[in-house]
C-alpha cells in the first residue's frame, strides 16, 4: 500500500470510530428523551391515584376504634329472631336514608359455626344510581359489619319506554350478610 492510501484508510477508521463514539456518547440523551413522555404518563397517573385516595380518606370501611367493643361489629340481639329483625331494620333504615325504595327484604337461610351465626337477607330495591351508590358506601362504612355477597343491577321493568334518564329507575338485587357472636368475643 501506498503512504497516500494508508493516510486515506487511516483517516477513514479515525472518522468511523469518532462516528461509533458521538453515536454512544448520543445515545443515553436519546434514551432519556424516550422516558420522558413515559414519566410524564406515569406522573399523571400517580397523580390521578393521589386524588382518587384523598377523596376516598374519609369514606373507609368500618373503623373499630379502641373505645368501641368488640361485639359492635356484630348484630345485637338475644334471639335469632330478635337478630334477624334489628339486621332487617338496620338496612332498611339505610335504604331510606339514602332514597332506596325498598320492594321486598326476604331473610335467607342461617348458618351456625360455633359461636358464630351468619345472617343473610335478600333485598330488592329501586332508585337511581346515585341512591344506590350512596347505601353501597353507607352499608360499607357501617358498624356492625355489613357485606354485599352478591349484585345484581338492571333498569326498573315497569315497562315504560323512552324514560329520559334509565339510570334514575333503576331494580336492584343484593345479598347482604352480617353475622352474630353467640358467645363471647
Amino acid at each position: 500500500m501506498k503512504p497516500p492510501q494508508k493516510a486515506v484508510v487511516g483517516g477513514v477508521i479515525a472518522l468511523g470510530a469518532a462516528l461509533v463514539l458521538l453515536i454512544f456518547a448520543l445515545l443515553p440523551f436519546f434514551w432519556q428523551a424516550s422516558l420522558r413522555g413515559e414519566a410524564a404518563a406515569l406522573q399523571s397517573e400517580l397523580d390521578l391515584l393521589k386524588a382518587k385516595l384523598a377523596q376516598r380518606s374519609g369514606q373507609g370501611g368500618p373503623v373499630l376504634t379502641d373505645a368501641q367493643p368488640l361485639e359492635s361489629m356484630f348484630l345485637p340481639g338475644n334471639t335469632a329472631g330478635t337478630t334477624l329483625a334489628s339486621f332487617q331494620e338496620l338496612v332498611g333504615t339505610t335504604a331510606a336514608v339514602s332514597g332506596l325504595a325498598v320492594l321486598r327484604m326476604q331473610p335467607l337461610p342461617v348458618e351456625e359455626r360455633g359461636g358464630l351465626a351468619s345472617y343473610r337477607l335478600s333485598v330488592d330495591v329501586t332508585g337511581s344510581l346515585e341512591q344506590l351508590r350512596a347505601f353501597l358506601v353507607d352499608v360499607e362504612a357501617m358498624l356492625p359489619v355489613v357485606i354485599v355477597s352478591g349484585f345484581d343491577i338492571g333498569p326498573q321493568s315497569d315497562g315504560e319506554v323512552g324514560q329520559a334518564y334509565p339510570s334514575e329507575d333503576l331494580a336492584a338485587s343484593l345479598r347482604l350478610e352480617a353475622y352474630a357472636w353467640k358467645g363471647t368475643p
